[in-house]
């Protein structure tokens, strides 16, 4: 195994995506969002839309319908 290799469970790695943006994630994990978001989908972990941390940045949360 590489020196730098991590295990994280699916939940775990969800976790991670939908409480930081991934940009700041991946520079964590010494990837690029690219690669990150490769992982994230060869797991089907989904990911938070284009724009969604300047949304809540801004204060505003998503809504749901139902």
């Amino acid at each position: 195994m590489p020196p730098n290799f991590m295990t994280l469970t699916r939940q775990s790695l969800y976790d991670l995506v939908w409480s930081t943006p991934m940009s700041t994630l991946a520079k964590d994990f010494g990837i690029s969002d690219v690669a990150l978001a490769k992982r994230c989908r060869a797991v089907d972990v989904p990911v938070p839309p284009r724009g969604y941390w300047a949304r809540r940045g801004a204060g505003r949360h998503r809504q749901t319908r139902g």
